[in-house]
């Protein structure tokens, strides 16, 4: 409700008094103006509702509540690890077929790679929270869609990654808003709608051609969007004739409810949006509501090393095209990009990784390991197709050896076979490390580096580690001694016995894998089985 009222001076009431008071006021007249109190400032008119918590995309975080702790680019050297704070979106970082993707996700751990570091991703479902957690140390870059802006002083930001506009995503009348919705949305959708929102209500806006025409209406909004302030300022212009509805969701969430009919208007990136409109042939990207924003990543301010090298491999890879690459692979693709939307293996938002994430739970009891651990191998072996087959003569979707699925008789073919042999089989290498790797943690390692390379060849490894003095129940040591086992020097030592093993492939197996179980964890949110040990 607009507050335009004028105050008004008091007026004197006592009848006694009424023709001294006229007679004040008409000298008072001519020395001075008559003075009226300022028109109250309006308050914009926004109205919060939260609906079931999601992660969401944006800048709109509070400052930090301690000031940054200390971990520039020399701590994450030593500790070998980049810790980055990511939020769910269907553009930045996601999992499609098992497979972890995005255009931040993608940069940054080519980044972590050439740096020689381990990518540790971290899942903010709060984006208020960001930057406090940066601050904390939690994280050392945020990765999450961040728009830069003028005023920023909290935290530190990087050189530009890409630019875009924030615009009014409204529906036309091209085709009803059911037909936009892939299949696999629109079940979810129906689901969500019988669950959680006794009827839903068809919502009939006009099509507007100038950010003024939003006046008069109602625009949904994520909480955190960044471009919040600038609809806010915009509502200002108008004297807060737009009713601003700020909710828990994603503008990729509100623009299929907007497509669908539940809701009217809302204001995304305009990349984003051109993407959705390629899902939902009923929607109208038209007008902006300003220039473009740089899209950024996020430091400490106490991380100068950090943030000049990032700053440098960044130039170094906008030189050589792969920025524009990424670019054109994430957000110019719409036939890519309407087809990982339409499927049911797209994680974020069907929690499903595989076509057999049922066996991958019900045969991770047999070793006592979290379903996912077990997934994430069978998609580093291969990619979760059944027909693969490797150099060696491995085959299936856990690769095994012909003279193995033999001597267990199973078809190596048949995935419910394989991944049961797989489990039977990290279940006896689990009972041969259990004595001599007490850590379930480390034990993991070793397993995986045996199921990999050969049992005899990680045993060579950790011989070499207690000859050399090194420590023989660490994964890190032996690790090295395995990589060395390439060496003639090496694997013509007495204490080895299975001679030469390509080392660096075990190697890059173990972490490939525990990177990718690391993405599956924060994708789907379940309690885990006990690991070996634990």
């Amino acid at each position: 409700m607009r507050n335009s009222e004028l105050g008004t001076p008091n007026r004197i009431r006592s009848p006694a008094r009424l023709w001294i008071a006229v007679a004040l006021i008409l000298i008072a007249l001519p020395a001075c103006e008559r003075r009226v109190p300022p028109p109250r400032k309006a308050t914009p008119r926004v109205t919060n509702r939260s609906s079931v918590p999601k992660p969401i995309e944006g800048k709109g975080v509070k400052p930090p509540a301690t000031p940054p702790m200390s971990r520039d680019l020399d701590a994450i050297t030593r500790s070998r690890a980049l810790n980055v704070l990511f939020t769910f979106n269907s553009t930045g970082y996601f999992i499609y077929r098992g497979q972890t993707m995005g255009y931040e996700y993608d940069l940054i751990n080519l980044f972590a790679r050439d740096s020689n570091l381990r990518l540790n991703p971290i899942v903010i479902r709060d984006s208020k929270v960001l930057f406090e957690k940066l601050n904390r140390g939690d994280g050392d870059v945020v990765a999450a869609a961040l728009a830069a802006t003028t005023n920023q002083t909290e935290v530190a930001m990087t050189d530009t990654l890409y630019s875009t506009a924030p615009v009014v995503v409204q529906r036309g009348g091209a085709k009803p808003p059911e037909s936009g919705a892939p299949p696999a949305v629109a079940t979810a959708v129906a689901r969500e709608q019988k669950e959680t929102i006794p009827q839903t209500i068809r919502v009939h806006a006009r099509l507007i051609t100038t950010p003024r025409e939003l006046a008069g209406q109602q625009v949904h909004m994520p909480r955190t969007s960044p471009y919040l302030r600038q609809l806010l300022e915009l509502n200002n212009e108008l004297n807060n004739d737009i009713e601003v509805v700020e909710v828990d969701e994603s503008s990729d969430r509100l623009i299929q409810r907007l497509a669908e009919g539940q809701i009217g208007y809302t204001v995304a990136a305009e990349n984003l949006a051109a993407l959705k409109a390629g899902e939902y042939t009923n929607l109208v990207i038209q007008p902006a509501i300003g220039p473009p924003q740089p899209i950024v990543w996020a430091l400490r301010h106490n991380s100068p090393a950090l943030l000049k090298t990032l700053n440098d491999w960044l130039a170094a890879k906008r030189r050589s095209g792969l920025l524009s690459a990424l670019y054109r692979k994430y957000f110019l693709d719409r036939r890519g990009f309407r087809q990982r939307a339409q499927s049911q293996y797209l994680t974020s938002e069907t929690g499903t990784l595989s076509p057999y994430d049922n066996w991958f739970r019900q045969y991770a009891k047999i070793p006592g390991w979290d379903w996912r651990l077990i997934a994430a191998q069978a998609y580093q072996e291969s990619k979760f197709d059944p027909q693969a087959h490797s150099w060696a003569g491995a085959l299936g979707l856990m690769q095994i050896m012909p003279i193995t699925a033999h001597q267990m008789h199973i078809n190596p073919a048949n995935p419910q076979q394989s991944i049961e042999a797989a489990c039977r089989y990290v279940w006896q290498l689990d009972d041969r490390w259990k004595a001599s790797i007490p850590s379930g943690t480390e034990r993991i390692k070793f397993i995986l580096a045996s199921y990999n390379v050969g049992l005899g060849h990680v045993q060579d490894a950790v011989r070499l580690a207690e000859e050399h003095g090194d420590n023989a129940k660490s994964w890190d040591d032996v690790a090295y001694w395995l990589v060395r086992k390439s060496s003639r020097a090496v694997y013509n030592d007495p204490v080895v016995k299975h001679g030469f093993a390509r080392g660096t492939e075990p190697v890059a197996y173990v972490d490939a894998i525990l990177s990718q179980w690391a993405n599956y964890k924060e994708f789907i949110k379940e309690e885990p089985a006990v690991a070996p040990g634990r």
